[in-house]
């Protein structure tokens, strides 16, 4: 069990290294472990939303980021569909963990509690955007 978890964890950090850019990119990207997310989330188009219309948790959770972004971070907010509902993932380009910080609709977090929904959610999820950007100084 703590061989798989781990194994799990580690797999998802590898996100970390192929998603720079809410810009399109034509570079194929796919990562056997993680299905189509690594790919996904590198061509999702930005499609950015003004912080009034993300919901009301969003955007709270983006004011409270924006407050205190250390320098040359970089938050992206995606929005994806899975399982037929909305689900919003904040990536921050420091950090280990990419599905750490994913919620849903409603603003309750994702506990990746079996690795079959995080593989299901790497496979399956559709329909990516970057919605909002964070960006500290240099």
């Amino acid at each position: 069990m703590k061989k798989s978890l781990f194994f799990l964890l580690m797999a998802f950090s590898a996100i970390c290294f192929v998603t720079t850019s809410c810009s399109n990119n034509s570079d194929e990207v796919n990562d056997g472990v993680l299905g189509n997310t690594p790919r996904l989330m590198k061509e999702a188009p930005t499609s950015l939303m003004a912080k009034k219309d993300l919901p009301d948790w969003l955007a709270e959770k983006v004011t409270n980021l924006e407050k205190d972004v250390p320098p040359m971070s970089v938050y992206k907010v995606y929005q994806c569909k899975w399982k037929s509902q909305t689900v919003y993932n904040i990536y921050n380009n420091f950090s280990s963990c990419i599905l750490c910080d994913t919620y849903y609709a409603d603003g309750s977090r994702i506990e990746w509690e079996k690795a079959a929904d995080a593989e299901d959610f790497c496979d399956k999820s559709t329909d990516w955007k970057c919605i909002y950007v964070i960006e500290g100084s240099n």
